[in-house]
């Protein structure tokens, strides 16, 4: 049976393959191991994003946050989605977020 780890690196393969729909199915296995594995929401929020479906990207992606709050890289992530959803005070807020969190604060 493989584990979260193996799902997580085979569904970073497909993505990078450009294979999105099978690398979210990867890795929504990776998180039904660990619902707390917050890289594995993001790169759900990745992939999900890459397809345009932009409000399912944002609930994965506050996963992550909700999972790992002080990881900065989460923030931007959403930001992005956010901006592209044309949610421009929502998207600058996480990006403030953000670098607050690269600054310590």
């Amino acid at each position: 049976m493989p584990t979260k780890d193996e799902h997580f690196g085979k569904g970073l393969t497909l993505y990078g393959q450009n294979k999105h729909e099978e690398a979210i199915t990867e890795l929504q296995k990776a998180v039904a191991l660990d619902p707390a594995f917050a890289d594995a929401h993001l790169a759900i929020g990745h992939a999900l994003h890459k397809l345009s479906r932009l409000p399912e990207a944002v609930e994965a992606l506050k996963k992550a946050i909700e999972i790992n709050p002080e990881e900065p890289m989460y923030h931007t992530s959403l930001s992005t989605v956010y901006r592209d959803m044309r949610m421009i005070p929502e998207a600058e807020e996480e990006m403030a977020i953000s670098f607050q969190l690269r600054r310590g604060y």
